[in-house]
């Protein structure tokens, strides 16, 4: 477990040279915080921080409000105050339109798998029909963007081909962009070949587990100034559920993407073009994918828009018997089929941290959840 002390008393100044600050906004509504601040210019507002700071193997938590933060900062030196200023600025900044989407809203990306052998049966679609009647049906139930992918990666997979995939995904994107829908469509793929030719076929945004460790694909991505969708994952899907090791998760995934950004920067590619995914369950266990969703608003703090993908996955059926033990609910009761209830719950906990995109199976009960949890606000 990770050490982390919750209390007041930071190890030092917020973001001197002799420890590592980070940053997190705490959501509340508008009507809830005084004095308040949007996320990102979106929807959701604070006036208080989580700052937390990492000390060798230590980490400590503290509150704090804006105001306090710069002034601690500007008391200890220039270049701290400097820091936390860019910190917070990356929080407040209205991000730029994503693929001419507006991020200060929130969108839905469907999910349709064009495979024999993801996890959640009934997002298979193996031929163009029914892909194209999903496609519409998801597109109507207020879908912005469509993720496409011919190769499953659900954990303990095995790598197939880039021509296998290539066969199951590029026809099908071709006729589809034919139509002219309104909804983006996205490409999940870590191949580089499949890539370039779902590029050549028109998809709008190219989705890699992998966070685009080629440097072939970032200078392809640079070059053809394409949206895309960075997520975190240990090693490879075949493997990636043994035994995951973090000091803090959230820390550690942070410290990635920081480094990823600047490396797609500095190879050419727009900020407008980036969205990060930290890659819920995808070497993660339960602890860690915890911990990443209690901290989900520190993404904030790197610029950028941020898509979490929580539909249906294994972590729900953990939660759930885990507290359901001693009722006589086993893995049967709580198989994908069966999640809904809970990747809703999560959706709902990822847009009241200012998430930009929630991707699903289920657009329209997500949809309809969001609509009402909207109402309200």
């Amino acid at each position: 477990m990770t050490n982390l002390e919750i209390n007041n008393d930071l190890f030092a100044p917020p973001f001197c040279e002799t420890v590592e600050t980070f940053i997190a906004p705490i959501p509340g509504s508008r009507l809830e915080t005084s004095n308040s601040f949007k996320i990102a210019g979106g929807w959701q507002y604070f006036n208080q921080l989580k700052v937390i700071q990492k000390y060798n193997d230590s980490y400590v938590e503290a509150v704090m409000s804006p105001s306090k933060l710069l002034s601690s900062s500007k008391t200890h030196s220039k270049s701290s105050l400097k820091r936390a200023e860019m910190n917070l600025d990356n929080i407040l900044k209205k991000r730029l339109p994503y693929s001419k989407l507006d991020m200060s809203e929130p969108h839905i990306m469907g999910v349709i798998n064009i495979t024999r052998d993801s996890f959640y049966k009934n997002s298979q679609k193996n031929d163009y029909g029914s892909v194209k009647k999903t496609f519409e049906k998801m597109e109507r139930f207020g879908a912005s963007i469509i993720d496409l992918g011919g190769e499953s990666t659900r954990p303990g997979s095995k790598k197939i081909s880039a021509s296998e995939e290539q066969d199951r995904v590029i026809q099908i994107i071709q006729s589809l962009k034919e139509h002219n829908y309104k909804s983006l469509i996205s490409l999940d793929t870590r191949n580089f070949s499949t890539m370039k030719k779902g590029y050549r076929k028109g998809v709008d945004i190219i989705n890699d587990i992998t966070g685009f460790n080629d440097k072939k694909k970032i200078d392809f991505v640079s070059k053809n100034k394409t949206p895309i969708v960075v997520m975190h994952m240990q090693r490879d899907p075949e493997n990636m559920q043994k035994n995951p090791k973090y000091n803090f998760a959230p820390i550690d995934i942070y410290k990635f993407f920081q480094k990823k950004i600047n490396e797609l920067i500095d190879m050419g590619v727009d900020l407008a073009n980036i969205v990060i995914d930290p890659g819920i369950g995808f070497g993660k266990n339960k602890f860690h994918n915890l911990d990443i969703l209690r901290n989900l608003s520190l993404f904030h703090s790197l610029g950028v828009p941020i898509l979490i993908g929580l539909s249906r996955k294994s972590l729900i059926e953990e939660l759930t018997i885990d507290n359901f033990k001693s009722r006589g609910i086993n893995k049967s009761s709580v198989s994908p089929s069966k999640r809904l209830s809970g990747s809703i719950a999560f959706a709902m906990h990822a847009i009241n941290n200012g998430v930009q995109i929630i991707r699903t199976h289920d657009v329209l009960e997500t949809n309809q959840a969001l609509i009402c949890q909207r109402a309200l606000i």
